[in-house]
């Protein structure tokens, strides 16, 4: 069994470029032509391509796919500590995914007709991280091209193919590649693969297609045929290495180079150095004091420092599912759709600082299961999920405030404000000119009156949204990308908050939902406050609701049917109210006729009333929630 990686996916975003990238160093490479870095690894055409080019390439298209391709690996070949790997054959290739991904089989055919087989087992460590070991990794030869079958195959992929029935099945894959290494202090090593893909025609496993044909990106989460799929991302291995036992003398003792407490500080978020500097610089990014030992932590410290600064030169992103593993899904016809909050299993939880694991790791894949979304479609249902992901993230933080730490504070919480208020902004553009609005015009006599106001809210809902999908090609998102998992994968090698370690998850949990309820039944009334405080209240309202749902299956049984039913339309009603605040907010700024002005007050006013009336008797009726684990 070959060693153990810990493993990073990151999607390249060509239309991000020129946030990394200078518009001189592209320009340096039209001038001199493919550099030679590019000639080595890629043959006739360079490794990677624009996600986003149309499906019919212009000459002048494909010569900026070649451009781009050769400043992505010039920018590699310049990375302190980064050497180039052979050159890799382009290739035909079908995967074989798992349906738990748990267990993926790649099948590969070259030009020369040569067939080769990879397996590999793995396992999440944390929401887009995971632990990997390939068991094969062999020639073989069979009759059958890209076909899980046949006499040829090694013996563990004779096993394999006897379930194919549990496998999904990617279309077959035009690929080109190429691979670096980068090497670390104390024998550090991250593989970087970099895979260009794209579906090959229907019925085509001809490897010399891949030679003649450069692919066709498009946004993946806007396709739905196998054959349209096309992606081009950085693949990050870094390896699990056991510590080598050595003797050190120090002042006449010895000691052994597994018991260095050298580690990352987390609280250090790694900045990719300039190219002119040495690889001493990308090496303190993760090599700080710390307690760590484990080899595991050690990988992960590599993995996230290289990331980050491959995202501080490349217009990179982390994923959770691969281009393999979406190939497999879209092959499988499954359209994509908005991610919704999904239950949190603390089935196997036995401690506040398991759950907190738990309830991270489920908001990462709300979170950015919806971040392609949000970038590339105009569905408002992807902008209100994202939203309500970081949300519950920060609601997770008021349930765990003693998880924050330099970390959180310094480098995580300033930008997902940041980035909060973008989504915010667009949501409220979107209820305003999907609902509000036209509820306005409705209630009106002269409802006509209103469309020329509904297209200037409409455009300027177009603008905000615009400034949220540039805001996502940026590097300040893909560094609060990186830094947040970065943070959360390494929770799963710490024990928590010292104070908490011998308290029970039920009391923990009790205690917290009792403050949250008490903060929003305390006094006064809804109906006695300002819609601004009234708004607060909204907000404890959603804070019970976010805790009870990462609390839901250690709670009473009507705690999980009535409680949270009821917390949701308490919500929904005094939500109501800060729709009308919003919307009012919006009309000043669009400088509407007085009239249309003084109408939208009144009614408003009139929402607002009722939204505290109807909030406070609900708000009577609500039960006191209960944990009984």
């Amino acid at each position: 069994m070959m060693s153990a990686t810990v493993e990073l996916v990151l999607a390249i975003e060509a239309t991000a470029a020129s946030e990394w990238m200078t518009g001189a160093g592209i320009a340096a490479n039209a001038r001199s032509g493919v550099s030679r870095a590019g000639r080595a690894h890629s043959g006739k055409h360079p490794p990677a391509t624009a996600r986003r080019a149309g499906a019919r390439v212009s000459s002048r298209a494909a010569d900026a796919q070649a451009e781009f391709g050769t400043t992505i690996a010039d920018a590699m070949n310049r990375m302190p500590g980064m050497t180039q790997m052979p050159a890799i054959e382009p290739s035909m290739m079908r995967v074989f995914l798992e349906r738990n991904g748990s267990r993926r089989v790649l099948l590969s055919l070259d030009r020369g007709g040569a067939q080769h087989i990879a397996v590999a087992h793995s396992s999440e460590l944390s929401p887009g991280v995971r632990r990997c070991e390939t068991v094969c990794d062999e020639a073989f030869e069979g009759d059958s091209p890209l076909q899980l079958g046949g006499d040829g195959l090694p013996p563990i992929a004779k096993d394999i193919a006897s379930k194919r029935d549990e496998l999904a099945p990617s279309p077959v894959l035009s690929i080109r590649r190429a691979a670096w290494r980068w090497s670390g202090p104390d024998g550090a090593l991250v593989d970087i693969e970099l895979r260009d893909a794209c579906a090959a025609a229907s019925g085509e496993a001809d490897p010399s297609a891949v030679t003649t044909k450069p692919s066709t990106s498009q946004p993946f989460s806007s396709l739905d045929r196998p054959e349209a799929i096309a992606f081009c991302e950085l693949r990050l291995a870094s390896r699990i290495v056991e510590p080598q036992v050595a003797p050190m003398a120090i002042g006449g003792a010895a000691r052994s180079l597994a018991a260095d407490p050298r580690a990352e500080d987390l609280d250090a978020r790694p900045r990719a150095p300039d190219v002119a500097d040495g690889a001493d610089e990308i090496a303190a990014a993760f090599k700080q004091p710390g307690t760590s030992h484990d080899p595991t932590v050690a990988a992960l410290q590599a993995l996230f420092a290289v990331a980050g600064a491959l995202a501080d030169t490349l217009p990179v992103f982390p994923t959770l599912v691969d281009g393999y593993a979406r190939a497999c899904l879209s092959a499988q016809s499954r359209a994509p759709t908005p991610t919704r909050a999904a239950r949190v299993d603390l089935s196997k939880a036995r401690s506040p600082h398991d759950a907190f694991v738990e309830v991270g790791s489920n908001i990462t894949r709300h979170w950015l299961g919806n971040d392609a979304g949000v970038r590339e479609c105009a569905d408002v249902e992807f902008v209100h999920q994202m939203r309500v992901a970081l949300r519950r993230l920060k609601t997770s933080m008021k349930t765990f405030p003693r998880w924050m730490d330099a970390t959180w504070t310094r480098t995580i919480a300033p930008d997902l404000d940041w980035l909060g208020a973008l989504l915010g902004q667009v949501r409220d553009l979107d209820v305003f000119t999907g609902t509000t609005l036209p509820a306005l015009a409705a209630a009106d006599v002269d409802s006509a009156a209103w469309a020329s106001l509904q297209a200037r809210a409409e455009a300027r809902r177009d603008e905000a949204r615009a400034q949220l999908q540039k805001a996502l090609l940026t590097r300040r998102y893909a560094a609060l990308s990186l830094s947040w998992l970065k943070w959360l994968a390494m929770q799963r090698f710490s024990t928590g908050p010292e104070a908490l370690a011998d308290k029970s998850l039920a009391a923990y949990a009790a205690k917290r939902v009792r403050k949250h309820y008490e903060r929003l039944t305390a006094k006064p009334e809804l109906s006695t406050l300002e819609p601004a405080e009234r708004h607060r209240r909204r907000i404890e309202a959603k804070r019970l609701r976010y805790t009870l749902e990462f609390f839901e299956s250690i709670a009473a049984r009507k705690t999980r049917r009535q409680v949270s039913k009821q917390l949701s339309r308490i919500q929904s009603v005094l939500g109501d109210g800060s729709d009308a605040a919003a919307a009012l907010r919006f009309l000043e700024a669009l400088d509407v006729p007085p009239y249309q002005h003084g109408f939208a007050r009144g009614w408003c006013e009139a929402v607002n009333r009722w939204s505290a009336v109807e909030g406070e008797r609900l708000l009577r009726e609500l039960r006191k929630p209960k944990i009984v684990r």
